[in-house]
């Protein structure tokens, strides 16, 4: 019993540090969340393509994406994206469902973005993604981005391959690089 109440004390502390921490570095702040709209998907979605798009308002062509690409390191499998010329669309429609982010280059290569802020994922939402990249695509990867690289659940990602990508360390990393 004595060692289950030092953990539990142990336990506190750290957590009091760690509200210290995020109180001294402004932790908390959300803009997504005064605004009222952390929780939608399509706002998300429209802000990372972007500043993924060449064509941007940012006016910096494609050193967002390229900073993007390079963030995912050797997780990036298409080989010669053309970052330049890259076309990015937001729910781009298919066939086999509406894809939140299309990055599609003149090379008929593409980056396939799902989104996902506390949603679930729909039937088979991946496969059908997958299915379409293969009979549309030259070369192609899909990647599940959640708030904390979450897993797709198996009834929609059973069987491809995708790559997990995060707001709290990808995203942040590449926006902090991109800064």
């Amino acid at each position: 019993m004595e060692g289950i109440k030092n953990i539990l004390n142990q336990v506190s502390i750290i957590n009091r540090k760690n509200e210290e921490i995020l109180d001294a570095t402004g932790g908390r702040f959300n803009m997504f969340r005064i605004v009222g709209v952390n929780h939608y998907e399509n706002t998300h979605s429209s802000i990372v393509a972007e500043l993924l798009n060449p064509l941007g308002s940012h006016a910096l062509k494609s050193k967002f994406l390229k900073c993007f690409i390079e963030n995912l390191g050797k997780s990036f499998s298409i080989e010669n994206f053309d970052i330049e010329n890259a076309n990015v669309i937001t729910e781009y429609s298919t066939n086999e469902g509406r894809i939140d982010i299309l990055i599609k280059d003149p090379l008929n290569n593409a980056i396939i973005i799902e989104n996902k802020i506390y949603a679930s994922d729909q039937s088979e939402q991946l496969k059908r993604y997958d299915s379409y990249a293969r009979k549309n695509l030259k070369q192609y990867q899909i990647l599940y981005l959640t708030l904390n690289g979450n897993n797709a659940s198996d009834q929609s990602s059973n069987g491809i391959n995708y790559l997990k990508v995060s707001y709290s360390k990808e995203i942040i990393k590449w926006l902090e690089k991109c800064i």
